[in-house]
């Protein structure tokens, strides 16, 4: 899949409990928001292992999880796991997918498409179409600018304490949908 010396990085999808249910919504996410989350691997660590017993390296709100799935596999990243998750005291599941992604510029091109994507309200086939060809033409260096800036707000912001945190990470993507004019 990669080079021994390259890390890989790994996501996967988590139902946090909102605060207040929220009745636009039934099902799941009326009580609950999906995050993603990224981890790093180093040589010889299996991803299960490090999803279970460290912090991710960024998370935030993800909406359209199946968008996000379907440009994973696109990147080359494998599906290696998948639990069906019980919500305590509900009776719903969800099912959590454990996604390697093959190295460092899938990671950050998968990064930036899901920051970009958690920006929009409706997301049709021709909008997710034409982000996923700017994404996997972006230039590398605009690309490691990009979701630098947002690892280092993550990292910055979620200590804060302040609900609003994610709002100001997500502002890469907001520039990143000017940049390229797609609103």
């Amino acid at each position: 899949m990669t080079d021994s010396k390259n890390p890989l990085y790994t996501l996967t999808f988590t139902a946090r409990k909102r605060r207040r249910p929220y009745n636009r919504y039934s099902g799941i996410l009326r009580t609950h928001r999906f995050y993603i989350e990224y981890y790093r691997l180093l040589d010889g660590q299996k991803p299960l292992e490090v999803i279970e017993k460290s912090e991710p390296l960024i998370a935030f709100p993800v909406r359209f999880k199946e968008f996000a799935l379907e440009f994973a596999r696109e990147l080359g990243g494998e599906v290696i796991g998948n639990r069906r998750i019980e919500i305590a005291r509900s009776g719903t599941y969800y099912d959590k997918h454990v996604i390697v992604l093959p190295n460092e510029i899938a990671f950050r091109r998968h990064l930036l498409f899901t920051l970009t994507v958690s920006t929009y309200r409706n997301l049709g086939e021709a909008r997710f179409n034409s982000l996923k060809n700017i994404m996997l033409a972006m230039n590398a260096n605009l690309l490691n600018i990009m979701s630098t800036m947002a690892i280092d707000r993550y990292n910055e912001l979620r200590i804060t304490g302040k609900p609003t945190w994610m709002w100001y990470m997500l502002r890469v993507a907001r520039a990143l949908k000017v940049l390229y004019r797609l609103d």
